[in-house]
């Protein structure tokens, strides 16, 4: 397997040079070492991982969240904090996982990989769920554009359906963006 690249982000310069060095011992790829006081997202956003290690004494949501955010990328947190709440809201933030413990690089790389399907699986159901949403949208305003085409020219259902993707396929747009389109047109010529 080749190595995994790891961005590590913690609150302790030098728990986190002692940890690097234990990872790069563990043959880990480590692609940044970033402490979180001196940390600038926009330089962060340039940095090429498979995974974010957040190492952190006391989890801040907000910090949490802005890692999260601005990498898109599965997120392993490291914390002695077992409190309860603070895990709760570590997951809200969209952590993967959440490690009551030190790091112990002889297990990291299960804890990564199974982070890393976690994380694609989640990504995948998101993926999935705004598709569905789009398509319930697009057969919702289909079915309004139909409605008002019908009105409009006394068409048949089916008539008015072909009309709607003959226009589509000729503004090389989805069925659905054509429908819009006429539902935004009608509205402009109401004044709506």
């Amino acid at each position: 397997m080749s190595k995994l690249r790891i961005a590590l982000i913690d609150d302790n310069l030098e728990r986190a040079q002692f940890i690097q060095e234990s990872l790069l011992l563990h043959d880990f790829q480590v692609v940044a070492c970033l402490i979180l006081n001196d940390l600038n997202m926009v330089h962060v956003k340039g940095i090429h991982a498979d995974v974010i290690l957040l190492n952190m004494d006391h989890p801040h949501r907000d910090i949490i969240e802005s890692c999260v955010s601005q990498y898109e990328l599965p997120t392993v947190l490291f914390t002695q904090n077992s409190n309860k709440d603070t895990i709760k809201s570590a997951i809200d933030a969209g952590i993967t996982a959440y490690i009551v413990d030190g790091i112990d690089p002889s297990k990291l790389e299960s804890i990564l990989e199974i982070s890393i399907e976690q994380f694609r699986k989640h990504k995948k159901l998101l993926n999935d769920l705004k598709e569905t949403q789009d398509k319930l949208i697009d057969r919702k305003d289909i079915d309004k554009a139909k409605a008002l085409l019908i009105q409009l020219h006394a068409l048949s259902e089916e008539q008015a359906f072909a009309l709607l993707r003959k226009n589509a396929m000729s503004h090389r747009i989805t069925i659905g963006e054509m429908a819009r389109r006429l539902l935004d047109a009608q509205k402009l010529l109401l004044g709506q």
